[in-house]
C-alpha cells in the first residue's frame, strides 16, 4: 500500500483556482497533509494557513507559536496572548456564519478585535468564515456585506474558507481578503458543487496490492484496511470492483466479472476521501 501524490496536478488546482475568485487563493496544509508543502513550495507563492510553518497562519485554535505570523483566536484573553506574549500581529477571528462550528458572535468578535487593537497598534484583527466542510449552507453576499458593515469599524478584512467559495457564479466584494483552499488543492473536486468545468484534478492515489483471490465467492483481498483509510469512503478506480468489508488490515472486493483475471501483486487504485487522509498520513507516500 502506497499513496501517491502527484505535484503537478496539485500546482494546477492551485492555479485554475485562481481563476475562479477575484481575490487571492490561500492554501490550506493540515497536519495530517503538511509534507506536502515541502514538495511545492517553490513553485507557488501563496499565503499558507498550518499547524507548524514558520511564518503561516497557524489555523488551530490555541496552537499558534512565535515564529507564526497569524493565529486564530476564539476570546480576547487568547487574543491578547498572541499579540503581548508571541508578538503574532494578525489574529484571526472565526465567525459564525451558518457553519455552526467554532465562530463566535459579531458581538464578541468586535470585543476580541478591540482587545487586539488596544494591546498593540500594529497589530491586525481579521474575520473569519468557513463554509461547506459540514454542510451546504453559507452567508449570501447580502449577509456578507451585513456581517461587514456591523464589523468593518474594528476589522481590516474578512478571509473566506474552504474550496466551497470557488463554485460560486459572483464576484467577491472587496473587503475579501482571500479564499482558503483546500480539498480543491488536493483533490480538484468543490463541496455541494457539481459544475464540471469548474473541476480540478485528483492529486492523490491510494495504490494497494492484491494479496489474496478466491475464486469460490468472487472476491480479491487487498492490502489496506480500516486502521489506514475509511476504505468504503475511498472511491475504487477499477469498475469491476465494488467494496464488500474491511478488517483492520485487510479489505475485501467484490469481482464483477471473473476474479482470475487478478493476480497476487496486481495494483487496485483508489481515490482516497479527504478524511482518510488523517490515517494515511502514516503510509509510505511517493511524490511524483
Amino acid at each position: 500500500m502506497k499513496v501517491i501524490i502527484y505535484t503537478d496536478n496539485v500546482i494546477k488546482n492551485i492555479k485554475k483556482a485562481e481563476t475562479l475568485v477575484n481575490v487571492p487563493v490561500s492554501l490550506m496544509f493540515k497536519d495530517f497533509y503538511e509534507d506536502i508543502w515541502r514538495h511545492i513550495h517553490y513553485r507557488v507563492d501563496n499565503d499558507i494557513f498550518s499547524l507548524h510553518f514558520e511564518d503561516s497562519v497557524c489555523y488551530s485554535i490555541g496552537k499558534a507559536i512565535h515564529n507564526q505570523k497569524g493565529a486564530v483566536t476564539v476570546t480576547a484573553y487568547e487574543a491578547m496572548d498572541c499579540v503581548v506574549n508571541k508578538g503574532i500581529k494578525k489574529i484571526y477571528i472565526p465567525i459564525n456564519a451558518f457553519d455552526n462550528r467554532e465562530g463566535v458572535s459579531l458581538f464578541e468578535a468586535r470585543q476580541i478585535a478591540n482587545t487586539v487593537r488596544k494591546c498593540d497598534d500594529s497589530s491586525h484583527a481579521y474575520g473569519m468564515i468557513t463554509s461547506g466542510c459540514l454542510n451546504g449552507n453559507r452567508p449570501n453576499m447580502q449577509r456578507l456585506c451585513e456581517i461587514w458593515s456591523k464589523l468593518n469599524s474594528y476589522i481590516e478584512s474578512i478571509s473566506l474558507g474552504g474550496s466551497f467559495w470557488l463554485g460560486q457564479n459572483e464576484d467577491l466584494p472587496k473587503f475579501i481578503s482571500d479564499v482558503r483552499i483546500g480539498e480543491y488543492m488536493l483533490f480538484g473536486t468543490i463541496p455541494y458543487n457539481s459544475d464540471d468545468e469548474k473541476l480540478g484534478l485528483n492529486g492523490i492515489e491510494l495504490h494497494t496490492e492484491v494479496i489474496g483471490i478466491y475464486p469460490e465467492r468472487n472476491q480479491i483481498l487487498l492490502d489496506c484496511g480500516y486502521s489506514m483509510a475509511d476504505m468504503g469512503e475511498c472511491r475504487c478506480l477499477d469498475n469491476h470492483l465494488d467494496f464488500s468489508n474491511s478488517s483492520s488490515e485487510y479489505t475485501i472486493m467484490k469481482v464483477y466479472g471473473d476474479s482470475s483475471d487478478y493476480c497476487i501483486g496486481d495494483i487496485v487504485t483508489f481515490i482516497p476521501n479527504y478524511k482518510s487522509l488523517v490515517k494515511l498520513r502514516y503510509a509510505e507516500h511517493e511524490y511524483r
